[in-house]
């Protein structure tokens, strides 16, 4: 005997997404993928920030090291202890520093080596953006437009230096430098509080020697 198989009836609506649905879901899963990159972006600049900040930071303290290790010696002699109890002024042919021209410092003090340049001269390149040191055998030798050593690296740009000789103090200089990142970043903020700018440093030099 045959026997029929009954069909179940097709439902009256099937179940599904509207058009208008699915668009819907498209724009807000747009808007949340929008939302993850524009974040994802912000915190990769940030990163990018904060580790060019740090780099201008050391480069410009690097660069300070050099500038008050080498100034911390002028008017220095060879043997300072020789002078000791001499009952009288024993003439330093070291002792003169020349604060007189802008961004630059001129002084001298005696090597120890055969052929020493003696005479120094620390200025700033103004067309380069490099801190200059200037090493001579003689004073004039050693003037504030002589060519030098780069003490900068070509990552940054020196923009500012200056020497001050704070009240008459015949041992103490105040050294002030101020540079930025060369070639930054196009998306480096300049709003206050924000993105890599200008740094200022200062320090102060105690120079060993009285000068006398």
């Amino acid at each position: 005997m045959l026997t029929r198989r009954a069909l179940a009836p097709a439902p009256a609506h099937a179940a599904g997404f509207t058009l208008i649905e699915m668009m819907v879901a498209i724009v807000l899963g747009l808007l949340v993928v929008g939302a993850v990159l524009a974040f994802i972006v912000s915190l990769v600049r940030a990163n990018s920030e904060t580790v060019l900040s740090t780099r201008l930071n050391q480069e410009m303290r690097a660069t300070m090291a050099l500038i008050s290790n080498d100034v911390r010696r002028a008017r220095g002699l060879i043997d300072p202890i020789a002078a000791v109890g001499q009952g009288g002024v024993v003439a330093n042919p070291y002792s003169s520093i020349d604060l007189t021209t802008a961004n630059c410092m001129r002084y001298s003090y005696a090597e120890t080596t055969a052929g020493a340049t003696n005479y120094r001269a620390v200025r700033l390149d103004t067309a380069t953006g490099k801190v200059v040191m200037v090493r001579a055998n003689t004073a004039g030798g050693a003037a504030c437009n002589s060519a030098g050593t780069a003490l900068n690296t070509d990552g940054i740009e020196i923009t500012g230096l200056t020497f001050t000789n704070p009240g008459g103090n015949a041992r103490r200089i105040d050294v002030v430098l101020t540079g930025r990142l060369r070639n930054k970043p196009a998306f480096m903020r300049e709003t206050p509080g924000g993105g890599v700018t200008d740094k200022t440093i200062r320090q102060t030099v105690s120079i060993r020697s009285n000068g006398t």
